[in-house]
């Protein structure tokens, strides 16, 4: 017996082994995916943008330093002397940074005409603010150094308030607030699991066994990931390290927790603890094989995006979701099966126990849907419809200031500006006029009367010496009235860019072409390329994960109602979430990045509990009939799939500790899809629908067909 005992061993010994070594083999050398994050090129912009042709052209005409501009707002309540801004213009001008953060540009505000240096000046005197452009090449934590850098050589009076803002300053502080949230994001998550777990199975060994299997997936995909984008094969954002934490110990739970169900049912069939794991993979290997490839399907579909943020989506959750994938064949059973019955102690299954055939709550909520399914279908059909509907009240913001905490420096220098200043000169744009002949002020003045004429546009001013050497092109700033990072703001960006060659005809610039480059154009083009991009990845997942469903089941039918009532539950979840967000935050419009992660996340996720109850099901067919099968799959899924989700939803929810709103609203939108999908879809409206459809639930092969050899079923 003991030999027998150490040759089952040997396999999963080796396996525990393996993850070990690898882990610590990547330990010793490669970098954390933190440490590895960079920002997106051209704003993650494709270079063909419009917005990027307008940088590179300005680049190309008047090559001087012209990367983001960092503003510094000083504000005194009895308002700023002489003095005290000529104080402060000086000390900007002599700002010296580390060379490695390349040159900075700072404005000679005593060189300027006076016209131009009050510009700079409040009207009641009250705020002065002045930029400093850094170099174009900084980006991620450089970027965040260099201004942090400026930020120790300038010091105020107690009476005087200085803040750090504009698209620098705002770029600086997400880093920042990302860099001192990681942590405490990791924590969170490790031990909001370990609570939940506890409390759930009250059992200590089950509680850590998952951790300890997900902190050795979490090492070798953080190493893996950081390897790779170190080597410049993909690039990541923080934004990226943090979910890829939630999704990483959350799935790694779910399949740890499938594992563990099916093991204990067959600990009580099985004396031998390493003949039980087998049995137990050789049940739970093909949900867990299709759940693990829908997640790095679903992710996969980010590679066809045009916008970079999504598109490095794509690699570095594609080998977490793949680790995890191969984790969950391997690792996690190793674990469970070197614990045997120790893991589940002080509530051991014994061999021969009968308490399995116990039917559960949800075995009983199942025969009750059985009995009444159209009625249970149609009332929450109609109920998710009616949250759906409310999706087309869906607005997207692009104001990145909007996710951030209020007492940050450049959110408050923000409010300052917006409030002694047009909303516009946060982030003003720039004109660019290029021709093929040389140009002269005169015509150019016509088509800036014209612009400025424009509803939306505040003022459109020289930016220095307006034309070039060979005077062939010229630049000019453009301040709108309103907030450069809504919607109005960029359709001005629009329309201009619509009435330009008749605005140029006009003014007599024949061969002459208008560009339009800063926050606001770019933003413009990234609505644009937003759009596209999901209706892609929407397209695309919904293909493939069907197919996928396809293959699990042996079924053209059984894909349909899965991925039907996984989108509709979505659409339900951002139509609830969006009523939710105005009645008790006051919130009009979400970040346009929630909706495609959400989808992303929530249908990747949302399909595993599908392929878990369908996938008993299929297996209780063989040897029940039809309507038992389906209580019986839902009655050994119940207790599993309920846990995992509510572990799910509730590691999500730690996203909620972080101090980005943007992130807070996703954890809880994905918490709340989650719940939908655990507690609603999966108990309630997929028996409902195997019901109504009867033996054609996995047409085309009919559930009669296939039971015809037991003797005694029926449909």
């Amino acid at each position: 017996m003991d030999n027998r005992r150490f040759k089952g061993n040997r396999l999963w010994l080796g396996l525990l082994l393996a993850w070990a070594i690898l882990a610590g083999i990547l330990s010793s050398f490669a970098p954390s995916a933190s440490d590895v994050v960079t920002a997106n090129k051209n704003a993650g912009l494709p270079e063909q943008a419009p917005s990027i042709i307008a940088e590179h052209e300005l680049e190309k005409h008047f090559p001087e330093n012209d990367g983001p501009p960092l503003f510094a707002v000083f504000s005194k309540e009895d308002g700023l002397t002489e003095e005290e801004i000529l104080h402060f213009a000086q000390k900007i001008e002599n700002l010296r940074i580390n060379e490695k953060y390349g040159d900075i540009g700072t404005i000679p505000l005593s060189k300027l005409p006076p016209e131009v240096s009050s510009s700079f000046l409040s009207e009641n005197e009250q705020t002065f603010f002045i930029p400093v452009t850094l170099s174009e090449d900084l980006e991620g934590n450089d970027l965040h150094a260099a201004v942090d850098d400026i930020k120790k050589q300038i010091t105020v009076k107690d009476d005087i308030k200085l803040s750090w803002t504009g698209p620098a300053g705002i770029a600086a502080d997400a880093v920042e607030l990302f860099t001192r949230a990681d942590i405490i994001l990791l924590l969170s998550t490790v031990g909001l699991i370990l609570v939940l777990l506890l409390i759930i199975y009250r059992s200590p060994l089950l509680t850590f066994i998952p951790l300890i299997g997900a902190a050795m997936v979490y090492v070798v995909v953080d190493k893996v990931i950081g390897l790779a984008a170190e080597g410049g094969l993909f690039g990541i954002d923080s934004q990226a390290v943090s979910i890829m934490t939630i999704l990483l110990f959350a799935v790694v739970t779910d399949y740890s927790l499938l594992i563990f169900s099916r093991y204990r049912e067959e600990l009580r069939t099985h004396e031998l603890k390493h003949r039980a794991m087998r049995e137990t993979m050789r049940h739970v290997k093909e949900p867990i094989f299709f759940s693990g490839s829908t997640i790095v399907l679903g992710v996969a579909t980010l590679f066809f995006t045009l916008y970079e943020p999504y598109r490095n989506f794509a690699p570095a959750f594609a080998i977490a979701a793949g680790l995890m994938l191969v984790a969950g064949l391997t690792l996690l059973p190793a674990l469970f099966a070197l614990f045997g019955r120790k893991a589940f102690w002080p509530s051991i299954p014994k061999f021969g126990d009968e308490k399995a055939d116990k039917t559960s709550i949800w075995g009983k909520l199942a025969e009750r849907v059985i009995k009444r399914p159209a009625v249970f279908f149609i009332s929450i059909a109609l109920l998710m419809a009616l949250a759906s509907w409310n999706m087309t009240n869906l607005k997207e913001s692009y104001d990145l200031l909007e996710s951030f905490p209020d007492d940050l420096s450049s959110q408050i220098g923000y409010e300052q500006l917006k409030e002694d200043f047009s909303e516009g000169s946060l982030a003003p744009g720039t004109l660019l006029f290029v021709s093929e002949q040389e140009l002269n002020m005169q015509n150019l003045q016509t088509v800036i009367d014209e612009l400025e004429s424009m509803e939306g546009v505040d003022q459109v001013t020289a930016q220095g010496i307006p034309l070039s050497e060979d005077n062939k092109s010229a630049r000019f700033t453009l301040v709108l009235e309103g907030n450069p990072y809504e919607h109005e703001a960029m359709d001005i960006v629009q329309s201009i860019r619509e009435k330009s060659d008749l605005i140029l005809q006009k003014a007599d610039l024949p061969g002459t072409d208008l560009l339009i480059s800063g926050e606001t154009a770019k933003n413009a083009d990234l609505r644009e390329i937003n759009m596209r991009d999901t209706i892609v990845v929407i397209v695309l997942m919904v293909i493939l994960i069907s197919i996928m469903l396809g293959l699990q089941t042996r079924s053209i039918l059984a894909p349909i109602y899965m991925m039907g009532t996984i989108l509709l539950s979505y659409t339900a979840t951002i139509g609830l979430s969006l009523f939710l967000f105005e009645l008790f935050l006051g919130l009009e419009s979400i970040s346009y990045r929630i909706p495609l992660y959400s989808f992303v996340f929530l249908v990747a996720l949302g399909v595993d509990y599908s392929i878990m109850l369908i996938a008993r099901i299929r297996e209780e067919l063989k040897t029940m009939p039809f309507q038992e099968a389906v209580k019986r799959g839902v009655d050994r899924t119940g207790g599993v799939i309920s846990s995992a989700g509510l572990i799910l939803a509730a590691t999500f929810l730690v996203l909620a500790t972080m101090p980005f709103y943007e992130l807070k609203l996703f954890g809880f939108i994905m918490a709340l899809g989650i719940l939908i999908d655990t507690f609603i879809v999966r108990p309630l409206v997929i028996p409902a629908i195997l019901t109504l459809l009867g033996k054609y639930s996995f047409w085309p092969k009919r559930i009669a067909e296939s039971a015809q050899k037991h003797k005694g079923l029926t449909q």
